[in-house]
This record gives structure tokens, sequence and C-alpha cells, in this order.
């Protein structure tokens, strides 16, 4: 009998983030006769809950430690504990920043495989100290000390590896059926949602970060009001920013057209009641929900710095952050309204990528 491998994945935390929810995807489509997952997560994020009753019904394990960008000591200790009295077959880092701080931990710890994942074109925190010093320290620690690399698109591999640094495309997989194949009407779901059934609906689906640029969101939305003001706006999401953006709402004077939704788990329905979705990120890799919404046949509207690779559809359109409101309102409103998957729209089958991560996790060596 094949010895089951438990597969330790370092997130931070298990909200629902993009790398987060694809790893659970991952997660409820992977052999679990032969590979178990495990997670790793911060002391602040203990009560992020909304995956952690299903880890443990799917027989994982969630560790809480401490934030090594605040007690950083005390991460060393816990976490060369937890790798020293667990079964630990592979390690599987997608924290894009320090990440090579556990490569490092699990090779001084005997573990054999450990892969290095950017779900990212960027980790964010920009050249402030200390970020620009310890950067270079943790980048060189992931590269010597992670046996494979994987990147969820060509433009997040490359940001966190560079360029001379071959690695897996592995795309951010989901049940392509679940998007595809809706038992709800558009007209039923405004019905729900309480707006008019002729409404212009613009989605948006992101944690409150600064990453996804909720502000600039608002912005648009109020411009676009101004001469169609029968739009609304539905936010999906939840995090630090949150308390701050209901207020911007409130001061830009666009709170009775725009409906903060929270985290919900009916994301495919909520899908079917929009017209266009909106994501105007200041970095990103190739998020899920927008392979979702293009899986149900959403039009997209991104920021040119999501990555090239998210297009699997013919309605997409690209818009630099330093335009001016009108070009964001001309692509948003423009014609054509709908859209229509590619064929390579099949890569993105859930499956497909559960069936790519056993093989890499199998791999006795680095894959790249």
């Amino acid at each position: 009998m094949t010895q089951l491998k438990r597969v330790l994945h370092f997130q931070g935390r298990m909200g629902k983030g993009g790398a987060e929810t694809f790893m659970m995807n991952a997660y409820r489509n992977i052999d679990r006769s032969k590979y178990q997952f495990d997670f790793v997560i911060y002391e602040e994020f203990a009560d992020v809950r909304p995956y952690h009753d299903e880890i443990a019904a799917l027989g994982g394990k969630i560790f809480v430690v401490p934030n090594p960008n605040k007690h950083p000591l005390r991460y060393i200790n816990t976490v060369s504990k937890l790798l020293q009295e667990n079964q630990v077959d592979v390690v599987h880092n997608e924290i894009f920043f320090g990440g090579g701080l556990n490569l490092w931990l699990a090779a001084r710890a005997g573990v054999k495989k450990r892969i290095a994942h950017s779900h990212a074109t960027s980790d964010g925190k920009g050249n402030r100290f200390p970020y620009s010093v310890v950067r270079p320290i943790f980048n060189n620690l992931m590269m010597k000390y992670a046996t494979d690399f994987i990147g969820c698109s060509d433009e997040a591999g490359i940001g966190l590896f560079g360029k001379e640094q071959p690695f897996v495309m592995l795309p951010n997989g989901i049940d392509l059926d679940r998007y595809r194949n809706v038992p709800v009407t558009k007209a039923e779901m405004h019905a729900q949602l309480g707006i008019p059934t002729d409404a212009f609906v613009i989605g948006h689906i992101g944690r409150f970060e600064e990453q996804k640029n909720h502000r600039l969101l608002l912005k648009i939305v109020q411009h676009i009001l101004k001469k169609h003001p029968n739009t609304y706006l539905l936010s999906v999401g939840a995090g630090s920013l949150e308390a701050e953006i209901h207020g911007l709402a409130k001061e830009l004077g666009v709170s009775g057209h725009v409906l903060f939704l929270g985290e919900r788990e009916d994301i495919a329905e909520l899908l079917k009641a929009m017209d266009v979705f909106l994501l105007p990120s200041l970095y990103e890799g190739l998020p899920i929900v927008a392979v979702e919404a293009q899986a149900a046949n959403v039009k997209l509207v991104l920021s040119t710095e999501v990555s090239e690779d998210t297009v699997l559809s013919e309605n997409v359109r690209f818009v630099p952050l330093d335009a001016d409101l009108d070009r964001w309102e001309a692509e948003v409103m423009g014609e054509p309204q709908g859209n229509r998957p590619k064929p390579e729209m099949e890569a993105f089958d859930m499956l497909k990528t559960a069936k790519a991560l056993e093989k890499i996790y199998d791999a006795t060596e680095g894959t790249a």
C-alpha cells in the first residue's frame, strides 16, 4: 500500500483569498487516499475560519504560528518544532514575501520536497525599509532551498523567480461546470439582491486590502453614475480596509448604489447577476475570480497590472491604472457586453490541475 503523503502548505491565513481558494479547490479534487493537506496560518488570522471546518472534515490539520513579520525568532522556533514533531513529506510554500525562510527551515528539518509557488507578480511592499533589506535574503534562501518552482501565470513566475529560473506554469483551476451551469436567472438574482431588474451591475470580488484598489473602484462607479444612474456595484469580500471603504462610499455619495455583501459562498450565482466584472488591482498573478467570471460568460475589465495570461475569453479589456475615469467608463459600459470562453479555458479544469499537482508531489527531484 502506498504511504499517505502529508503536504504542509504555508499560507499565512485560510480566508477567501485567491491562493487559499485555489488550494481548497485542489484539496477537494486531489486523491486524498494518497495525499493529505495541512496548513500553517498566523495567530492573528486564527479566527478567519471559512475553510477550517472543511479542512478538518477532509482530514487536514491547521497549525497556528506567530507572524514572522512581528515575531521572527518565535516563528522560527515554532515552525522548526512543528516540522520536527509532525509528518511532513512535502512543504508547499505560497507566501510571496519571505517564503524562502520556510523553505530553509524545511530543508534544515530534512523535508526532501520543497515547493515555491508564486500567485502574484509582486509582494506589494515596495522598497520601503526594512523590506528592501531583507527581500534579497529571503529570495536567495528560496532560490537555494526550493526543489520545485510553480507560477500561476508566466508573469507571476517571473515576478518571483526571475527570468532565468525555469518553473511549471500551473493554472488556477476551478470547477468549470459550477460556473457554466447555474440554475438561476439574472432577473431572479436581481430580485434576491433587491436591485432593479433592468439595472446595469458591475461586480467586484476581492479582499479589502490595498492590492485590490477599492478606492479606484468606487471612484469609477461614482463617475459612471453621473451618466448611468441605474448602475449598481456588487462588492464581495472582507478585510482590514473594509470599514474605510464603506466610509469612502458614503463620502463619494455612492453608498445607495453599492451592495457590500461580505464573504459569500454563492459566487457562481452572484456572477449571474453581473454585466461586467471589474478588477482595477495594483498587482495580480492570475486571479481565480477572473477565471470564474469568464467561465460564467461575464465581460471583464482589468487593470494592466493583471497578467495577460488571464485572457481566456473573447471580451476582456485592459486599462492602465493611470488612465482617466472616462477611459474606465468607456471600457465598462461599452459594447459588446457578455462574453464567450476560448478553448484555452479547458486547461483550467480543476481535475487537470489536481493531477498536475500530484505529479509534482510524486516526483523524487525538482520538476524545474
